[in-house]
């Protein structure tokens, strides 16, 4: 996985082990996040946004899972850590019937779903359409109880 230099391997596993202690604490059954500096805290892949969804599921209990377009799948590979559950979709396809998808597969049927504050609305849409018996609430809360702060862009100008 590219990371980034000064923070190693275990950390992320950490940040990831602390958050996924803060969605029990919350009664979330997950987080999903999409590229940015969540994602990047988090697992250490750095990945832009586009109109193709690319995302990460947390879940509560077991291993992250990926969600990618299937012609970026050898790239995000490289970023992602060697066997991680990555799911491609294609242009006929639906990413958000794969984040669903996983997290059902992680046992998510019901209760709450973290939605990081950034995620762009027509991937929440999307998420919420293919799995509508899940109450989705922000994940910020989780996201701060795992140690991550606001990037300055955007916390406040204060005067």
């Amino acid at each position: 996985m590219q990371q980034n230099a000064q923070i190693s391997p275990e950390t992320y596993l950490s940040r990831i082990e602390k958050a996924q202690r803060a969605m029990k604490e919350f009664g979330l059954q997950a987080i999903v996040l999409e590229g940015g500096p969540a994602m990047t805290y988090f697992t250490g892949v750095r990945w832009g946004r586009s109109e193709r969804t690319f995302a990460v599921v947390l879940p509560a209990n077991g291993a992250p899972a990926w969600v990618a377009p299937g012609f970026e799948v050898m790239r995000a590979s490289e970023l992602i850590p060697a066997g991680s559950d990555i799911r491609a979709w294609e242009e006929d396809e639906s990413p958000f019937l794969k984040i669903a998808g996983i997290l059902k597969d992680r046992g998510v049927t019901a209760g709450k779903v973290g939605i990081e504050d950034t995620v762009r609305f027509f991937v929440f849409n999307g998420i919420r359409k293919q799995a509508p018996k899940l109450d989705y609430v922000s994940a910020e809360a989780v996201l701060k109880a795992a140690g991550m702060q606001a990037p300055p862009a955007a916390l406040p100008v204060r005067r």
